[in-house]
């Protein structure tokens, strides 16, 4: 394999730490995470150091055989565009491109020799940098050709700076230094949703719908959510002064708060009624297997029989937190996924670790468009599994794994280096995962041979299906409200969300009285509860 400078670097990827598979659509983040020793690089001129860093680990460690003339087209594209095209005038030529500036001019070329790219892409580099009359560094041009890079590659590869790369971290250990508390935008407004049990936010008595004016004396006017959680955010023990507006007040309350070690509630439970757990997983992170087994014991002490995994909206996280959650739910030692990268030993199984698991018990899965990555994990290996009944919309479809790398100057990278299969080998990257039971808007021409149809599934596998249109299922649940004549009291905030959440309300529906996981059992009921709705 080619290698252009700072062979000693890849020396130091044998020393990892398998962290996350991230999701970006973050999530946007499925990530399988390593991180590295700070790398070192020339000993003398240090110029293009973390340029050299990033090319040798495309070169080595990317899922797909780099197209080095691509990555240096676009590492000078994104160069020229930082330097500014209104002062230079690039012209193409019958051998390739000339760039002309205020003090002379220069002609480059590129073909697929690696070698002579490189010499053509530092050409251009020193240009550059004469033509600035020091405008910009040259940090700033290593820094311009390096997102060029990254961006040429894939949509999930990416460059990260030092705060993107220190946020990304952080986001992945599932804790940090914060108030406790949720924030939104609503209306050109930021406020509180809600506020976690004893967190600094807690404590100080600051209530949902609080509206923020100021941090630490800035006006907040026309600020992003993103710029105020990043204000809110900060190392643990330091402080920052919050001014909120109570809508049922008058004036501005102010707080000040110490930052504290906030872990993320990535896991919410319920018990519902018939003996069924509700298990809505949000993401997943470092906390996720330890939150999951604490309402699993809850689930034990309340008799639960069947359970609900809500998957939906969740973009994934940390691949080893995806393994132990499917676990849960399978016989030991069943796979549960594999990745392969580029090489044919770049392969890797991924099984089910726990002997005492609830593999006995139904479960039924909640997935929609945004399930993506570890999501996308967990449903394909509980369906592959025979014991799961998927329901909701086709998945996101991130079959790839990013690999995080810290390189020397504190940055990082985002490096897709393999992708994941689910156990019967299938790629969901073109369309994701396709649930056995699709709860559709609208189902256009397929309602006219009824509910159950035949669908394409991943890798054009003809997959059976039964389609439900989401009108058709609001007006059976209503009908069947109509009919009770005694309503419930004091109603749970998940018994009210489900009035209205259908999907939950019809995973609920085909697990009342089912007492061993049985696929085709619960299909036959899915097909009986078809039958009785109007099309």
């Amino acid at each position: 394999m080619f290698k252009i400078i700072n062979k000693r670097f890849l020396g130091c990827i044998g020393a990892v730490l398998l962290t996350a598979l991230f999701v970006i659509p973050s999530g946007n983040s499925r990530v399988e995470s390593l991180l590295i020793p700070d790398a070192h690089a020339g000993f003398f001129n240090k110029d293009l150091e973390l340029f050299d860093e990033v090319i040798d680990l495309i070169a080595d460690k990317y899922v797909y055989p780099p197209d080095f003339k691509q990555l240096f087209s676009a590492a000078i594209d994104e160069m020229l565009a930082t330097a500014g095209n209104d002062r230079l005038n690039v012209i193409k030529t019958s051998a390739g491109q000339m760039i002309k500036g205020s003090k002379y001019e220069i002609q480059y070329n590129l073909n697929y020799d690696p070698a002579h790219d490189l010499a053509s892409f530092k050409k251009v580099y020193y240009f550059l940098l004469d033509e600035s009359n020091e405008k910009y560094s040259k940090e700033d041009l290593e820094t311009a050709a390096v997102i060029g890079i990254m961006n040429s590659l894939d949509p999930y590869s990416q460059f990260l700076d030092k705060s993107s790369f220190d946020k990304s971290m952080r986001d992945t250990e599932g804790k940090y230094g914060g108030l406790g508390m949720i924030v939104t935008q609503k209306d050109d407004q930021l406020m509180v949703v809600k506020t976690m049990n004893n967190g600094p936010a807690h404590r100080a008595g600051i209530l949902p719908n609080d509206i923020f004016s100021k941090v630490n004396g800035r006006d907040l006017k026309g600020m992003k959510i993103h710029d105020l959680a990043e204000m809110l955010r900060g190392y643990p023990n330091t402080k920052v002064t919050l001014s909120l507006k109570r809508p049922v007040e008058n004036g501005v309350r102010t707080y000040t708060l110490t930052r504290e070690v906030i872990s993320i509630e990535t896991v919410e439970y319920q018990t519902l009624d018939k003996g069924i757990g509700y298990i809505k997983i949000n993401s997943f992170s470092k906390q996720t297997n330890d939150q999951l087994k604490d309402s699993l014991a809850q689930a034990k002490i309340d008799g639960v029989k069947a359970f609900i995994l809500d998957l939906r909206g969740n973009p994934g996280g940390l691949l080893n937190q995806s393994v132990k959650v499917a676990s849960h739910f399978l016989y030991r030692n069943r796979m549960i996924v594999y990745t392969q990268g580029r090489k044919k030993s770049d392969y890797k199984e991924y099984r089910a670790q726990y002997k005492n698991s609830l593999l006995h018990m139904p479960v039924v899965v909640l997935i929609n468009r945004h399930s993506a990555s570890a999501s996308e994990i967990v449903a394909g290996a509980l369906r592959d599994s025979g014991k799961a009944l998927i329901v909701g919309e086709n998945s996101y479809g991130k079959g790839s794994v990013q690999t995080i790398f810290r390189i020397s100057n504190g940055s990082g990278l985002r490096l897709t280096t393999s992708k994941y299969f689910t156990p019967s080998g299938i790629d969901i990257t073109e369309h994701g995962i396709v649930p056995e039971i699709k709860i559709v808007e609208e189902i256009g021409t397929e309602a006219s041979i009824g509910p159950e149809s035949i669908i394409l599934g991943e890798k054009g596998l003809r997959t059976p299906s039964i389609r439900l249109q989401t009108a058709d299922l609001e007006k059976f649940f209503k009908e069947t409200d109509d009919k009770k004549t005694q309503k419930p009291a004091n109603m749970k905030p998940l018994d009210v969300q489900m009035s209205s959440d259908i999907n939950l309300r019809f995973a609920h529906m085909l697990l009342n009285n089912l007492t061993i996981a049985n696929k085709k059992q619960t299909l036959d009921k899915a097909k009986e509860i078809a039958a009785n709705i109007h099309y």
